[in-house]
């Protein structure tokens, strides 16, 4: 399994057949980074913001799944549950999707915007091998949030998102709160692209910080 990170809360997942997933592709004029020109199968949206579900940088036809419910794809499986894009039950933004992908016997959980602490969305996702999460705050989880999902989830790999770097010019927090949550040699610096051919072993939660990849 191959995983990309593409800016902000996009990832290209590529299973060791060739299936090709991108989750929530951004508008990059409202991002302030570039989203890369990428082809895929299937495109996921967490929900309809702009900076979730723009298909401007997507090449060719792909399925696109923005609904809860459970799929497959080639030999990817796909399951979404519905969340909060706010800890108002929605009043605030809205609903969000989180979504699960069982991609060369790995699973990975990406949660979109979710904005609330959801206890049954901790405990379905318990023991997941990649956690993409969002860290920034004020559309979302914050650091503290975050460190929430980590610690009932105990994920084996966490990949913080939904962050301020570079040029982007959204108004939320960089990294740098969420990292000083973890010990020094918890956290790992991996590049732009992950290779991932064995199952992960560690007991404690690995957090692997990404460059964009372009």
């Amino acid at each position: 399994m191959k995983l990309q990170y593409l800016g902000h809360s996009s990832f290209r997942i590529i299973s060791d057949m060739g299936m090709t997933i991108v989750t929530d592709p951004y508008k990059s004029d409202m991002v302030g980074l570039q989203m890369p020109l990428v082809r895929c199968d299937v495109v996921t949206m967490s929900h309809h913001h702009a900076d979730h579900d723009c298909l401007d940088s997507i090449v060719g036809a792909p399925t696109e799944i923005d609904v809860v419910g459970a799929c497959a794809a080639d030999d990817v499986a796909i399951n979404s549950l519905q969340t909060f894009h706010d800890d108002k039950q929605g009043a605030l933004r809205g609903k969000n999707l989180v979504f699960t992908f069982l991609v060369d016997g790995l699973k990975i959980a990406h949660l979109g915007d979710i904005g609330c602490l959801d206890e049954n969305v901790a405990k379905t996702l318990a023991g997941c091998d990649l956690l993409l999460i969002p860290v920034g705050g004020t559309y979302t989880i914050d650091h503290v949030g975050a460190k929430w999902y980590v610690d009932q989830i105990q994920p084996k790999i966490v990949i913080p998102m939904h962050y301020k770097f570079g040029t982007s010019k959204i108004d939320i927090a960089p990294i740098d709160a969420f990292l000083q949550l973890f010990d020094e040699q918890q956290i790992r610096h991996v590049g732009d692209t992950l290779n991932i051919y064995d199952y992960p072993e560690n007991e404690t939660p690995l957090v692997y910080v990404m460059d964009m990849w372009e």
